[in-house]
């Protein structure tokens, strides 16, 4: 985990350069030896969530079961942040807290207080 944070945003990022939310999930499984779904391949607009509003969540739903009951560390956490679409994901750090990142600052590790209960769409358990 601590060679993710601080690394800034991007979009579509995958580098230590810059990581966008689905970049972020993708390296942080992959330096666990977790393979994920690392987008369709084809370049991903800006706006892509009005054109597609499925794609964020496409490759990653075929991984890994639905998180039932209280989320567990490596969990990945989806959000809908954008006129109900999941537009933003993380990974469980432990039990309160989630790694990711966001336009405009550098990957972080959050609380999932209220703000982001509210806004949360659902989890994947993918080990």
């Amino acid at each position: 985990m601590a060679r993710h944070i601080g690394i800034p945003y991007r979009h579509n990022g995958r580098g230590q350069d810059g990581l966008d939310c689905l970049g972020l999930v993708v390296s942080f499984y992959r330096s666990l030896g977790i393979e994920v779904p690392d987008g369709d391949g084809q370049p991903i607009p800006q706006d892509w969530w009005k054109h597609d509003p499925e794609r964020y969540l496409r490759g990653i739903l075929a991984h890994g079961k639905p998180v039932e009951g209280p989320l567990q560390p490596l969990d990945f956490v989806y959000f809908t942040l954008t006129q109900g679409v999941v537009t933003h994901g993380g990974v469980m750090v432990d039990r309160q807290r989630f790694i990711h990142v966001m336009e405009g600052h550098s990957v972080m590790v959050t609380r999932l207080g209220s703000w982001w209960q509210r806004r949360l769409a659902g989890a994947r358990r993918l080990v």
